[in-house]
């Protein structure tokens, strides 16, 4: 692997700093059941690292009839209460990669499929967490992610070419926009499982940041 210095970390954010992903798809495989549909593991694996409003889009795909707008009145109720009753924790590793990054003098970006609203709230609950130079999130680009748009535009805010930074995802959407952009692209799988396109066009491959984090000399 090329080892030489990053000019910069990219991040993903659900499902590689927090742990959103797994909370998330309880709640929609929930809130689909409750209306009567079955919003099954094997269809909710392609709607890991999409933008909702794709998600929404193959979920009426899916499902003749389907109730779109009492899902998401629902789906975003509960996720509120849930952010009411317990904070979504960051994933093994996040705070430890970031301050050492930090201490190391690389800049860093969040590039998102999330909203800003998400990336706020998220903010406010991990401000330890959310140290980076610059943001990107989907109401910024044209074509959100598998495309390569959101990690060109993150490496423009801080100055960069995409393709001389490392970035970290853990969807197989992500991963696509982050080997097309480019960059070297590191993932940390969640809940997808790396299919084969991605697992030839990644750079390397962790179970979490902190292995990524003790096996810096690799990617650093």
């Amino acid at each position: 692997m090329n080892t030489k210095r990053p000019a910069a970390v990219l991040f993903d954010m659900d499902g590689l700093l927090l742990d959103t992903e797994v909370t998330l798809k309880r709640i929609w495989q929930r809130e689909a059941a409750l209306l009567g549909f079955d919003l099954d593991d094997a269809r909710y694996a392609h709607l890991v690292g999409v933008p909702n409003v794709l998600c929404e889009q193959k979920l009426m795909q899916w499902f003749k009839d389907f109730p779109l707008d009492e899902f998401r009145r629902n789906w975003k109720a509960a996720r509120e209460e849930e952010r009411r009753t317990a904070a979504i924790p960051p994933k093994e590793g996040a705070l430890e990669m970031v301050l050492w990054l930090e201490g190391q003098g690389v800049p860093m970006a969040l590039a998102t499929s999330s909203s800003r609203e998400a990336v706020e709230r998220n903010r406010e609950a991990w401000p330890e967490i959310f140290r980076f130079a610059a943001v990107v999130t989907v109401e910024q680009v044209e074509r959100p992610k598998p495309d390569p748009d959101i990690y060109h535009r993150a490496g423009a805010c801080l100055g960069v070419r995409a393709a001389d930074c490392v970035v970290f995802e853990d969807s197989n959407p992500g991963m696509r926009a982050a080997i097309a952009s480019g960059a070297r692209a590191i993932m940390v799988p969640d809940l997808a499982v790396p299919e084969d396109d991605v697992r030839r066009g990644a750079a390397a491959m962790y179970p979490s940041l902190s292995r990524a984090l003790l096996m810096r000399e690799e990617w650093f």
